[in-house]
């Protein structure tokens, strides 16, 4: 036999086993989890507060903030840490100034909260393309905003002095460490956002006991910084290192979140630089961008 016709049988004695190979059931490969650090990502914070309706001048109970999983694979979300960090947004009194021992640190971050999605890492699962959204109350907030957070994912709880809502359904955040008062509100002017991948025992007191917790830079998963106006940067929270910017809305009570950018691909932009990172929206918790 020649060695080309030897060549022709082979090749179509494979070509034969791949087609009987492939009318067969592909074998189950396990699902790789990943962890939070660069692929969870700030989707939306909704702090401002209501425009005033139903005649009273201020709601903030409606506020939220959203985390998307930007990656191909599941992320283990279990154990995330979420809070706001210490510090003012701007001149809000005449006698306000900017910084202070817990802003702007290159090697740590700073907390005044913090709160803890419960379970182990793998006990809580964010498929690719999902969010989870995080409400103060989970509530419809109907009359006073026409924010709808009934389908929250978490809500954050303060049974100490047993004035906060708490929804029967939706779970509550595990509170690690809380500063505040009857219930969670960040800064309507302005908060920082922080989000953590570390074990919560391991979050350091940073003074007192109603000072703040600090966590080393390494555990930053993402930040969202927002200030009371754009003439306010010198009161910027975080290391430029951490994050390089800033945005804020137009006011209190005007009813603006922030959301992250998206690209021309339709991808949420991350520059670490929440100036160019988000921009003024209308909150919309759960938002679906096909």
């Amino acid at each position: 036999m020649s060695k080309s016709k030897a060549l022709i049988i082979f090749l179509a004695t494979l070509v034969n086993a791949c087609a009987v190979e492939s009318d067969a059931e592909p074998p189950d490969l396990p699902v790789v989890l990943l962890m939070p650090k660069g692929n969870i990502l700030i989707e939306e914070v909704y702090y401002s507060g209501a425009v005033p309706t139903a005649g009273i001048d201020r709601y903030y109970s409606d506020q939220f903030i959203e985390v998307m999983n930007v990656a191909d694979a599941p992320v283990k979300v279990g154990g995330l840490i979420i809070g706001d960090a210490p510090g003012i947004s701007g001149e809000i009194n005449f006698s306000d100034t900017p910084g202070g021992p817990y802003v702007n640190d290159p090697d740590y971050v700073y907390l005044s909260t913090a709160w803890r999605i419960p379970g182990e890492p793998e006990d809580v699962l964010l498929e690719p393309g999902e969010s989870l959204v995080i409400a103060q109350d989970a509530a419809t907030h109907n009359p006073y905003s026409p924010v709808n957070l009934l389908n929250a994912d978490f809500e954050t709880y303060v049974d100490e002095f047993g004035a906060d809502f708490d929804d029967a359904i939706v779970p509550n955040l595990e509170n690690l460490w809380y500063t505040g008062g009857a219930d969670w509100l960040v800064t309507v002017f302005g908060p920082t956002i922080i989000v953590l991948s570390m074990d919560g025992d391991k979050l350091e007191q940073a003074g007192g006991e109603y000072d703040p917790v600090r966590a080393p830079v390494s555990a930053v998963v993402d930040t969202m910084e927002a200030l009371k106006d754009g003439q306010s940067g010198d009161y910027k929270r975080l290391h430029d290192s951490v994050d390089s910017g800033f945005v804020h809305v137009s006011g209190t009570y005007t009813g603006e979140s922030v959301r992250r950018v998206r690209d021309d691909s339709g991808q949420l932009v991350d520059t670490d630089d929440s100036g160019a990172d988000f921009e003024v929206s209308v909150p919309n918790p759960g938002l679906s961008v096909d």
